[in-house]
């Protein structure tokens, strides 16, 4: 048993897809998204013209400089030059102060005629951008409309400092990263390496020798595990160094996961394995499998995100309960009671996914 083991991670290590699947596929995603800065959101480029010259839109002018987000262009010599920089994307925002934006020189009433609003424009392309700027403004003419109704401050509050976990998207990336690493290679290594067996006559070969056929696919289970081990160790190892990824909870628990989750995936690699003619059959249909999860399950993304109808489907592929116990470990640093029903519904899969194997599988072709 040992030696048929060591065979096949022999053979493993020689083919260069499963390495590809296996390693350098979540990893190139781990670098990649490890590059981007996320906290980063570039300034807001601002022109103003200020036709009112007087205290109070100095007073706002002013204050607007003084926020570090908003950084202030040359205007142009008239508005609609402005507004060309703003459609060729020069600025994000222009400000306009009429020239009776002032104090009136009566004493303000319900009856006082108000000065004409401040003008925003603003591209709509920029949404991110637009959404942060705009509230900047309005909460600085609010602040404006406190002072000038000198009314006295009832109400005020006091700030305190917490101290919370500097999570970034990478850390909670990696989790999702490890877990379709797992499912890709398992599925794709699998399905792929059977239809290769089958292709060359080996499987039908080794049918006629003494060797049972469960010590064969025992074997081949084990060392894509074995690889599984070393694949989860590269991963973390790979996210720790480079990027600063922690791990806010227990690493066996991560390879408890991990190896639960990889026993679903190989099932369903035996499957398709199963139901595949030929290896480019196999590799299609793997990908038919694994995409679908890749992309809904919650590796990119809150699977909150997506429309109601297509969340809840989600909810009951293999791939989002395992993510969703990775991050419950790696990013929020709970144990294993917080997650049984992940576990509780990989279980199920692990059933299921054996029943689907045992019935489209056959060891002869």
């Amino acid at each position: 048993m040992l030696k048929l083991l060591w065979a096949n991670l022999k053979m493993t290590t020689r083919d260069k897809q499963a390495l590809f699947w296996s390693l350098a596929f979540p990893m190139m995603f781990i670098i990649i998204f490890g590059l981007f800065d996320f906290t980063k959101m570039g300034d807001a480029k601002y022109v103003i013209f200020n036709e009112s010259n007087t205290p109070i839109s100095s007073s706002f002018q002013d204050g607007l400089k003084k926020i570090t987000f908003l950084k202030e262009q040359t205007a142009p010599a008239t508005l609609d030059e402005a507004k060309k920089q703003l459609k060729n994307g020069d600025v994000d925002l222009i400000v306009y102060i009429p020239a009776d934006f002032k104090l009136p020189d009566m004493p303000i009433t319900a009856d006082t005629p108000k000065p004409s609003p401040v003008e925003l424009y603003y591209s709509e392309s920029n949404t991110t951008i637009n959404q942060v700027a705009l509230s900047v403004v309005d909460k600085f003419v609010d602040q404006m409309n406190m002072q000038v109704s000198q009314a006295p401050a009832i109400f005020s509050y006091q700030a305190q400092g917490v101290q919370a976990k500097n999570i970034k998207y990478i850390d909670i990336l990696m989790p999702g990263i490890l877990a379709m690493s797992i499912m890709t290679s398992a599925v794709i290594g699998i399905s792929t390496g059977i239809s290769r067996y089958r292709e060359q006559k080996l499987l039908k070969r080794l049918s006629a020798t003494p060797l049972k056929v469960r010590n064969f696919l025992m074997a081949e289970v084990l060392s894509y595990l074995i690889m599984n081990i070393v694949q989860i160790t590269l991963i973390v190892l790979l996210a720790r160094i480079a990027f600063g990824v922690k791990v806010y909870g227990s690493y066996p628990l991560i390879y408890l996961i991990s190896i639960f989750g990889s026993v679903i995936f190989l099932n369903l690699g035996f499957a398709v394995a199963g139901y595949a003619k030929n290896t480019k059959t196999a590799e299609a249909l793997s990908q038919v499998v694994t995409m679908p999860m890749m992309f809904f399950s919650g590796v990119f993304f809150s699977t909150e995100a997506l429309p109601k109808i297509i969340s809840k489907t989600v909810e009951y592929l293999p791939l989002t309960p395992m993510i969703e116990a990775l991050r419950k470990v790696s990013v929020n640093g709970e144990g294993i009671q917080t997650f049984l029903p992940q576990l509780a519904f990989m279980a199920g899969w692990v059933i299921l996914s054996f029943l689907l194997a045992w019935k489209t599988f056959k060891f002869k072709d």
